[in-house]
C-alpha cells in the first residue's frame, strides 16, 4: 500500500467519479483504476462500487475513506514539520485566489499578513472557481478566496461569505450595440463566460432568465480574463466580469461597459476551505484579516 494510491482513493470519492478524479489530476482513467485495484487487493476489501451514475463507497470503504484522510493530513503535516525542522519556522501557506478578491483584497491583505507572519511563505495562485475546487480538493491550496456558485459549494467543503460583488455588460468600444440600454436588445448577440455556465461566469445565463428572456447565445468559455479581453475586443461578442476590473483598469484600453436598464445580478465572493482537516494556525488568521478587511471595504474606509 502506497500513499498515492490512498490519495488517489480521496481523490476519487471527493470528486465523485473515476471520469472526473482523472481530469482533474489529469492521468488516465486506467491508471486510477489500476491504482484503487492494487489498494484493495493490498487491503484484500472492496471498497468502491462503480456504477453509471458514479461511485458509490462500501461500508469497508467508508472506514478506510476516514482513516485514509487521517493519513494524508499527518503525511501533509510531516513536510510542514519538515520545513520548520530545516529551519523555515514559519512553514508555507497556499491560497488560491478569484479575481474579484485579487483585485480588492490581495493588495491589503498579503503586505499585512506578511508583516505579522515574516516566516510565513505565501505560495498563491489565481483562477477561476471550478479550478480553485479542484486545487482545494487536492490539497494544493488551503483557502479559496473566490466567487461561488449559486447552488454553494461541495460537501466536504466549508464557505464563509466576505462580500457581495457588482458585474458589468463589457463589449469592444465600437461595437454596434455599445450603447444598448437594454438587455432586450441584445437577444442576438454571442456571449463569452469566465468559467464554466453553471459558475459565477454564467451569470448571463441568470441574466437572461431573470428578465423572461430565451436563453443566451454562448460563443466560447475562457478560463481567465485575458483570454476574455482578446475575445471581447476582436469580435461583437460580450461578457459579463466584476465591475471592479474595470473600475481599476484592470482590463486594459478598447472597452466599453453597457449601461442597461435592468440591474446585472451580484454575486457572493467567500473563503473556502475544506472542512478536514482543520486550518493552520497561518489560515486561520489570513481568513481573518480577508473577513475584517471586507468588512472595511463594505464601510468605505481604508483597511
Amino acid at each position: 500500500m502506497t500513499l498515492q494510491q490512498l490519495r488517489t482513493f480521496l481523490a476519487i470519492v471527493e470528486f465523485g467519479s473515476f471520469r472526473r478524479a482523472a481530469r482533474e489530476l489529469d492521468v488516465s482513467q486506467a491508471g486510477l483504476t489500476t491504482s484503487i485495484q492494487a489498494l484493495e487487493n493490498e487491503l484484500k476489501l472492496r471498497l468502491i462500487v462503480r456504477s453509471t451514475h458514479g461511485i458509490t463507497l462500501t461500508a469497508e470503504g467508508r472506514q478506510i475513506y476516514e482513516r485514509a484522510q487521517i493519513v494524508d493530513r499527518e503525511s501533509r503535516q510531516i513536510l510542514s514539520d519538515a520545513d520548520r525542522l530545516r529551519g523555515k519556522s514559519g512553514g508555507h501557506l497556499s491560497i488560491g485566489l478569484g479575481p474579484t478578491p485579487t483585485a480588492t483584497l490581495l493588495h491589503h491583505v498579503v503586505p499585512d499578513f506578511h508583516k505579522r507572519f515574516p516566516d510565513v511563505r505565501l505560495n498563491l495562485t489565481s483562477g477561476v472557481y471550478e479550478h480553485l475546487e479542484s486545487a482545494l480538493q487536492q490539497g494544493k491550496v488551503e483557502l479559496a478566496i473566490t466567487a461561488v456558485p449559486g447552488e454553494g459549494v461541495s460537501p466536504n467543503l466549508t464557505s464563509v461569505e466576505l462580500f457581495r460583488s457588482d458585474l458589468a455588460v463589457i463589449a469592444r468600444e465600437d461595437h454596434p450595440l455599445a450603447g444598448a440600454d437594454s438587455i432586450r436588445e441584445l437577444l442576438e448577440t454571442e456571449w463569452v463566460l469566465l468559467g464554466s455556465p453553471g459558475g459565477p461566469g454564467g451569470t448571463v445565463t441568470q441574466y437572461h432568465i431573470e428578465h423572461g428572456l430565451p436563453a443566451p447565445l454562448i460563443a466560447a468559455t475562457c478560463e481567465s480574463l485575458t483570454q476574455l479581453a482578446a475575445l471581447v475586443r476582436g469580435t461583437d461578442w460580450m461578457a459579463v466580469i466584476p465591475a471592479v476590473m474595470i473600475d481599476r483598469g484592470l482590463m486594459g484600453d478598447g472597452l466599453a461597459t453597457l449601461q442597461l436598464q435592468e440591474a446585472v445580478p451580484r454575486y457572493v465572493n467567500s473563503v473556502v476551505y475544506r472542512r478536514e482537516p482543520p486550518l493552520s494556525p497561518a489560515a486561520q488568521a489570513f481568513v481573518a484579516m480577508c473577513r475584517s478587511c471586507a468588512r472595511a471595504l463594505a464601510l468605505g474606509v481604508r483597511p
